[in-house]
């Protein structure tokens, strides 16, 4: 199987950026593969003014764009390979790290992680662009953790890769995203016991209330009741009883927690991977991930608990 080529790019200016990019991009053109550039547009400004009319046969898009949710980052990629085959893909990107809180940063650093398996096979080749002046050192840290390979831009042969010798496999770097305990409810707390799939009707019923009681929107509030519904659901058939359903406002949330006391494979990247249909395997947790902001997985000797964070 044909391994992902993913590798971070450390610049320090657009110049770094042109110097490893642009020969990166002109052979995969020459190739005849599918070029995709998810990028600031300042950065997309200075491609086109380099590759003039050859910049037409490449897709650009601006990353402000298309980097609003991890999940749904990876169906979105997941879509251009496989609308692009027979063809290969080669690809710049930078994600967005700026105005992220720590949990949603958290996510994206587990989405760079993730895209090592989810575009195996496939012989796609990424540069991810990191600004190694203005990011916190958290964040290139890591990068070298969740990219096989790594360029140091500005430094003499920065456009040659090196392996990164911190890179972690993604299963493992999964898992350690998911080793911290979740902090207790910052709200007030209103709890729902679950015994049967009859109950999910009063489940939804209780969620609604308390999202128009916090002004919830219309749309987001149907995609909450279809990912807690999911949740609720696995938990019934697959988890251990009691379940229980929490809720409360936190910040700018609505937080939702299933709980029950069956316990989770940590290691498995389930509901990050797009699944091949609805009656797959890790079908519930990957479209309730879709459908919130953030669904935070913990599970250990006391049981799993999920909770799903809806901005308000």
């Amino acid at each position: 199987m044909t391994p992902l080529v993913h590798r971070a790019l450390l610049y320090g200016g657009q110049d770094d950026i042109l110097d490893v990019t642009v020969p990166f991009l002109r052979s995969g053109l020459e190739s005849g593969e599918a070029i995709l550039a998810v990028i600031p547009s300042v950065h997309i400004e200075a491609l086109r003014d380099t590759f003039g009319d050859d910049a037409e046969a490449m897709t650009f898009i601006d990353a402000a764009d298309w980097y609003e949710h991890p999940v749904r980052t990876v169906a979105a990629y997941n879509d251009f390979v496989h609308e692009a085959a027979p063809r290969r893909v080669r690809a710049l990107a930078e994600p967005i790290w700026h105005g992220r809180s720590p949990v949603q940063t958290v996510e994206w650093q587990r989405y760079e992680s993730v895209v090592n398996v989810a575009f195996t096979g496939f012989g796609a080749q990424v540069i991810c662009l990191y600004d190694k002046v203005r990011l916190d050192s958290e964040i290139i840290s890591a990068a070298l953790r969740t990219h096989p390979e790594v360029a140091d831009g500005g430094r003499p042969g920065s456009g040659a890769a090196r392996s990164s010798d911190a890179f972690v496999d993604p299963a493992a770097f999964n898992a350690e995203c998911d080793s911290s305990p979740l902090p207790p409810p910052a709200g007030a707390v209103e709890s729902l016991p679950i015994a049967r799939e009859d109950d999910l009707h009063e489940l939804r019923a209780f969620v609604t209330e308390r999202a128009r009681r916090h002004r919830q929107a219309d749309a987001s509030l149907s995609n909450l009741l279809v990912a807690v519904t999911e949740i609720a659901t696995n938990a019934l058939r697959h988890g251990t009883p009691p379940v229980t359903l929490r809720v409360w406002a936190e910040d700018t949330d609505l937080v939702c927690e299933v709980a029950d006391h069956g316990q989770w494979d940590r290691h498995a990247l389930l509901g990050f991977l797009p699944p091949k249909s609805a009656t797959a395997g890790g079908f519930g947790l990957w479209a309730a991930r879709m459908l919130v902001d953030v669904a935070q997985v913990r599970s250990g000797g006391s049981g799993t608990v999920v909770r799903l964070h809806t901005a308000l």
